[in-house]
């Protein structure tokens, strides 16, 4: 049966067969825009009269179209796909790539490293692994990186290599001076090392076959958040497949419940969220890493990057103290021989930065005792029980977070992970949307400011 709207249920299960995508997780109403789009762009009957809606007539012939078309086909799924990332998107997660693929080629070293970045969208993150493995002394002859996305507007940007200051964020802008070069249009092109080392193809993840020579490190972040709870199942056994015997597999910050549901174990990585294969009957030891090790550098804050197309919402790093506590500080100067600072949450961070999972607890309850309960330091407490695998009482501390702050984006998609790993899919998907509830109106005023007041996110 054909449809007679751009709301009709057809094209959502269309999506979902075609891409994984559910079209719940993409915000209200925007499949039924797109469509409404797609109609118009192809002149289809009554579609251009001006009027709010489109014929059904219009609908219906758009729908046969999209089964007889490729084009069309790719053209709806680029009109849906937004980009949104950039260059050491988590740090962390490079840092720790950087350390784990000195292991690996210490190990075995006759053997290339292999990596996949899948999606890759418009290039930020498998340039990204490039450079952090250049800058750790590791030859580019000794890696290869595939990159992989569904959008073939995404890859012909990905290839020109040029960059614009969206795609550079935060402070730690040094790695820009090493491998770009400034262009007079006001973007930055990046050097043809790091740009060697990638090869990309326009592919639905779900079309990768099985490969004879596997891949050591994975990165599929911060996109099975968008899948119904099938297609996620699906993705992590394609990738499960094509991950090496003692490979990791890299994922977004909301995804590590959903990999503790395939038989995957944290690499116990500090905000790396990187995994590994757990084998029937065998414990979930720590990935080895270099006895020279260093420390994690420390953020100001424990931010969640945001689905793609979302930007990352800011907010206080904590509550301030009460004011009887800040007047009594004020009103007693500091003398020789005083009690040592009392603790701050950024030492707690510090703390789990370096693995030391037990201090930062303690340091992020004595800041709790001193400043007062707060959103942020019941967030990291359900970091730090969820890198433990403490699943019940990470839930229970993200609770205590959303209590606090019921818009709080990371302590949403944190907790929607745990209830989906758990089964509890209505309540996952309902915590999704206030996540994307939370995080519209800080969207709206970053594209207002970066694009101006008529200004486009799509590529």
């Amino acid at each position: 049966m054909s449809p007679t709207s751009a709301a009709d249920p057809c094209f959502a299960v269309w999506l979902l067969q075609r891409t994984g995508i559910d079209a719940a997780t993409l915000g209200a109403h925007t499949l039924e825009r797109a469509v409404l789009e797609r109609i118009r762009a192809n002149h289809l009957s009554g579609a251009d009269s001006g009027a709010a809606g489109v014929p059904a007539s219009a609908v219906e012939a758009y729908w046969q179209l999209l089964q007889v078309s490729p084009d069309e086909r790719q053209a709806l799924v680029e009109a849906l796909v937004v980009p949104e990332t950039w260059f050491f998107r988590e740090r962390e997660a490079f840092a720790a790539l950087a350390q784990l693929a000195s292991v690996r080629l210490a190990r075995e070293p006759g053997q290339p490293l292999r990596l996949l970045s899948a999606p890759c969208s418009t290039g930020e993150e498998p340039y990204s692994i490039a450079m952090a493995l250049l800058d750790a002394g590791i030859d580019a002859q000794r890696f290869t990186i595939d990159a992989l996305d569904i959008s073939a507007r995404a890859i012909a940007h990905a290839q020109a290599a040029a960059y614009g200051r969206n795609s550079f964020r935060g402070n730690a802008l040094a790695f820009r001076e090493r491998h770009f070069s400034a262009a007079a249009n006001g973007t930055w092109q990046l050097h043809e090392a790091p740009r060697q080392a990638v090869r990309f193809a326009q592919t639905n993840l779900f079309d990768l076959s099985p490969v004879e020579a596997r891949y050591d490190f994975i990165f599929c972040r911060n996109v099975l958040i968008y899948f119904d709870r099938e297609a996620q199942d699906r993705a992590i056994r394609l990738l499960g497949a094509q991950l090496a015997e003692h490979g990791a597999i890299f994922v977004g910050p909301a995804e590590t419940g959903l990999m503790m549901r395939h038989a995957f174990h944290s690499a116990r990585l500090p905000l790396a969220f990187a995994f590994q294969r757990t084998r029937p009957g065998e414990p979930a030891p720590p990935m080895p890493v270099p006895p020279s090790r260093a420390p994690l550098r420390a953020r100001p804050a424990p931010a969640r990057p945001l689905p793609a197309a979302v930007p990352t919402v800011p907010r206080p790093a904590v509550r301030p103290a009460p004011l009887a506590v800040r007047m009594r500080h004020a009103a007693e100067p500091e003398t020789a021989g005083t009690a040592p600072a009392p603790a701050s949450l950024d030492d707690a961070r510090r703390a789990a930065d370096a693995g030391q999972f037990d201090e930062a607890v303690r340091l992020a309850n004595a800041f709790a005792s001193t400043q007062g309960p707060s959103a942020e330091v019941f967030y990291l407490l359900g970091l730090l029980a969820d890198a433990r695998a403490q699943q019940a009482d990470a839930a229970g501390y993200y609770r205590k977070a959303l209590y606090l702050d019921p818009g709080h984006y990371e302590a949403l998609t944190h907790l929607a992970a745990l209830l989906d790993a758990q089964g509890d899919n209505a309540n996952a998907r309902q915590l999704m949307r206030r996540a994307q509830r939370a995080a519209a109106p800080a969207q709206a005023s970053r594209l207002t400011d970066l694009r101006g007041p008529h200004g486009s996110t799509r590529h």
